[in-house]
């Protein structure tokens, strides 16, 4: 799908006072899926053409074309006769700002509100009646504050979502609270979710604390002040453990694990057997488990969206 058609649909989106999450309710999609059409990435169906048409109230051609079948037909003296009105027009109501690739920068209307556009940063600010919506599409953010409420959408695979209802309920990652404190009682003090009772307890256990007594007291019965060093290493997997407990995120185990399991054989080697050549290869492979396992992520969350 091309740039113009994208923007079309940015801008029918916002002219409807929707947030990128209301329109994907009302289509039955995934939040992610009308982000990539508005990004130019994806293409929506023909189904979905033909409902966004109807939802907008406009018709297929001029979603997908920028304006009407019949304005076709129109002769050549009406087109000059509404290409000027359209510039008298657009000299008293609107003022826009180009760079010199001809890509608007600003437009301020009363009809449309201020519209800025940093194509250099990725970055976006709408002020109109509906609200005021800022994106920035290279960190996949996106903000709008509105008479619908507070929208705060991340759009990286592991964002979240925050919006604030009408009815003074909380929606986070899809799931509604009754208020800001039920909220908070069920996220950590990093935000994160937890999906079921058994990932939140784990997360609560003082397991590093635990790690800290078993390293004394190995060093206080055994002596071994030096390899229970090795202990520090757990924490990392623990934690792992817990995220796939909760969220069952197989491949940001296997790589949290690997890593750890590599830094700390390499060490061994280092530290106790005085061979770090040729250990130290094995610090190489870290990053390329690590693109493995993003693109292992990534396949699957395609496959969910589609």
């Amino acid at each position: 799908m091309d740039l113009a058609m994208a923007q079309r649909l940015v801008d029918r989106r916002k002219a409807a006072g929707l947030s990128q999450e209301a329109l994907a309710a009302q289509l039955g999609v995934s939040r992610q899926a009308v982000s990539k059409w508005e990004r130019s990435e994806s293409s929506p169906d023909t189904d979905n053409l033909i409902a966004l048409a109807a939802l907008y109230g406009v018709s297929l051609d001029e979603l997908l074309y920028g304006e009407a079948a019949s304005d076709v037909d129109t002769s050549a003296d009406d087109d000059v006769d509404a290409n000027n009105y359209d510039e008298t027009e657009g000299t008293e109501s609107s003022t826009e700002h180009v760079d010199p690739d001809g890509k608007p920068l600003v437009d301020i209307s009363l009809a449309r509100g201020i519209h800025v556009v940093d194509p250099n940063k990725g970055e976006e600010v709408h002020v109109g009646w509906s609200g005021i919506h800022v994106a920035n599409e290279r960190k996949g953010e996106e903000v709008h504050v509105g008479p619908g409420g507070l929208h705060i959408d991340t759009l990286e695979d592991d964002g979240h979502s925050v919006h604030t209802n009408a009815d003074g309920t909380v929606t986070i990652d899809g799931e509604t609270f009754s208020s800001w404190k039920e909220a908070h009682d069920k996220l950590d003090h990093h935000g994160k979710h937890f999906h079921t009772k058994i990932g939140r307890a784990w997360n609560e256990f003082p397991f590093p604390a635990l790690v800290v007594l078993a390293y004394l007291a190995l060093g206080i019965i055994c002596g071994t002040w030096g390899m229970g060093l090795f202990l520090v290493f757990l924490i990392p997997v623990y934690e792992a453990m817990g995220d796939f407990i909760d969220r069952h995120h197989l491949s940001k185990l296997i790589g949290v694990v690997y890593a750890t399991a590599a830094i700390a054989w390499f060490l061994y080697m280092w530290l106790c057997l005085a061979q770090p050549h040729p250990a130290w290869v094995i610090l190489i492979t870290i990053p390329f488990i690590e693109a493995l396992m993003c693109w292992c992520r990534k396949q699957w969350k395609r496959r969910k969206q589609a």
